[in-house]
């Protein structure tokens, strides 16, 4: 696992894929979920070679219902019973009483119509406990950590910022690749103009630790890259 904060945030990365792993006394929250049943058996690996122990997971923070974020939740509530947390506007999706949204097809190019019209955005349908909404404090995660709303990705996308450490974890409201900082997958983000407003919003934070849902976090001055992308 990738240290952000020492004895307290870690990055667990799947490939492309990752999941955030927040340690606050006898009690471990779960940023997401990667994509599939073998997230059971990824965390439970990963927490004991840092001297973890994978019963001691008691939440999972849900940032936006796509899939990659979503697919090893039912694994996990069936392993252990963990307390999920999500977005108001997120939580039927992930109980499967409304479907993924969309970009509409009008408002992409030719290429990413085909896409849309070949991808599976189904995901199967899991427990939801308690929905948040900007400002929300969850100091049980980790003393000062609060909600912030990043739409736009998804309608109902959210992160948590701590503000002492000046850290985000802001799921897919940009991604990091291998040349820099990127707005997310158009096609898998109905909202345009909200993304690229989330995006000036976490730029507002001046944050310094930034980890998203896609490539390596960002240990040191990313407010500066997030300007950068803005530009």
């Amino acid at each position: 696992m990738q240290t952000l904060v020492d004895g307290q945030v870690y990055a667990l990365r799947r490939g492309f894929f990752n999941m955030y792993v927040l340690v606050n006394g006898d009690s471990i929250t779960l940023v997401d979920t990667l994509t599939s049943a073998q997230t059971v058996d990824s965390v439970r690996q990963e927490l004991a070679q840092h001297g973890l122990d994978f019963a001691r997971v008691r939440q999972v923070f849900i940032t936006h219902a796509h899939y990659d974020h979503v697919g090893g939740l039912t694994a996990l509530q069936a392993a252990l019973n963990v307390r999920t947390i999500a977005h108001r506007r997120e939580a039927p999706i992930v109980r499967g009483e409304q479907t993924v949204a969309r970009p509409r097809p009008q408002d992409v190019d030719f290429l990413s119509r085909l896409i849309l019209a070949s991808v599976n955005f189904t995901i199967t349908p899991a427990r939801v406990d308690t929905e948040v909404q900007e400002g929300a404090k969850l100091d049980e995660v980790l003393p000062g950590i609060e909600v912030i709303e990043l739409p736009g990705h998804t309608y109902g996308q959210i992160g948590l910022w701590w503000p002492e450490k000046r850290l985000l974890l802001g799921g897919d409201v940009m991604m990091h690749l291998p040349w820099g900082l990127t707005m997310p997958f158009r096609l898998a983000s109905p909202d345009w103009a909200a993304a690229k407003d989330s995006v000036r919003k976490v730029a507002a934070l001046d944050v310094e630790v930034l980890g998203l849902g896609h490539g390596p976090a960002i240990m040191g001055g990313a407010a500066a890259k997030v300007r950068a992308l803005l530009k």
